[in-house]
């Protein structure tokens, strides 16, 4: 139950939406302690040598773009890679090989070996890499399973009591084109370029600037996202063209409520109209890695941009009962037309 809008959607937020802090804290000791797991398992020979400087959480947790329920948690193990050299077919296949001279027989043993003219050549193989980390996780008790995910890009790991892991081995501060980047496993073998900490610069450049809506307004976009019949759109692009969004937003200075930056349901609003307006353009990533990343397709699209126009009409009408005819009731059950019945009702 909720007297006003704002109120409403404080509760719908809060209560339905975000993780709460125990489950929150609780994932932080779990990728904490996966982390010492993990080392430990490369100290006694059982992986391969890791440079802990370069470990990071990342993904939508890390972020903080996560909505309830946390059913996931995403790291990246940095390698150890001593001398390595790079050849670069795209951004998304990428060969690395080891040096001859490299005294680390733990990482040549993962390697594709060839002969040639030049000598004998040493090359990673990513999939023999994820092989290695699977077998090393089954020594580990506290785990159900360690199978390789789907995507072919990470080795998911199953806790009894908790949740479920992500967990990406990747060689850290590798720099091309005066860029830094991570390079993980392409799922076909080789290696491809990534860059988390500069997806979450960005979320939380743009948060600070709208005064910490940005995060909520994510979290409301996937949770709109999983009703209904909707497209596949994935998280991370929805995530995406949200902070498109706010980019754009950030030049008008104030919204249609009239106040500054602190509003959710007006941002949403504004997102939905972007989505409708913009799901037909290129969408890059916030890496700066790949070109496009809205891989749908034409009636997928034009699937999207209806929903998003339709909901965005109705989010018009609730702020316009909202603000102009002083009717909180009429817009609150709007909003539970567009986001249905977990959203709270009028008091």
């Amino acid at each position: 139950m909720a007297t006003n809008v704002n109120a409403a959607f404080s509760k719908f937020i809060n209560e339905e939406i975000n993780i709460s802090k125990s489950s929150s804290d609780l994932a932080k000791n779990c990728r904490d302690y996966l982390f010492n797991q993990i080392h430990s398992l490369s100290s006694s020979g059982k992986f391969v040598p890791l440079a802990s400087l370069y470990d990071i959480s990342f993904g939508s947790f890390s972020r903080k773009t996560k909505i309830y329920p946390l059913d996931d948690i995403d790291v990246i193990v940095g390698l150890d890679g001593g001398k390595i050299t790079l050849h670069v077919y795209n951004w998304d296949n990428i060969k690395l090989t080891v040096d001859n001279d490299s005294t680390n027989n733990a990482l040549r043993n993962l390697c594709d070996v060839y002969n040639g003219y030049a000598g004998r050549r040493y090359v990673i193989n990513s999939n023999k890499v994820k092989n290695k980390l699977v077998n090393a996780l089954s020594n580990l008790n506290n785990y159900s399973k360690a199978d390789l995910h789907a995507r072919g890009e990470a080795v998911t790991l199953n806790l009894k009591s908790y949740t479920w892991n992500n967990i990406v081995p990747a060689f850290s501060c590798i720099y091309y084109n005066d860029n830094q980047y991570y390079l993980i496993p392409n799922g076909r073998g080789n290696w491809k370029f990534t860059n988390p900490k500069l997806e979450q610069e960005r979320v939380s450049r743009l948060n600070v600037e709208f005064n910490g809506v940005v995060l909520s307004t994510i979290r409301l976009l996937k949770y709109w996202k999983k009703r209904g019949k909707m497209p596949n759109i994935t998280s991370y692009v929805l995530e995406t063209i949200t902070l498109d969004y706010f980019d754009q937003a950030k030049h008008s200075g104030y919204n249609s409520k009239g106040m500054s930056y602190d509003c959710p349901d007006d941002h949403f609003s504004g997102a939905l109209k972007y989505i409708r307006d913009h799901i037909f353009y290129t969408i890059h990533d916030s890496k700066g890695v790949q070109n496009d990343i809205n891989d749908l397709n034409y009636s997928q699209k034009m699937a999207l941009r209806n929903r998003a126009g339709a909901d965005y009409d109705k989010s018009i009408d609730a702020i316009t009962a909202e603000i102009y005819e002083k009717n909180d009731k009429k817009s609150i059950n709007i909003w539970r037309d567009i986001f249905g019945e977990r959203f709270p009702k009028y008091e």
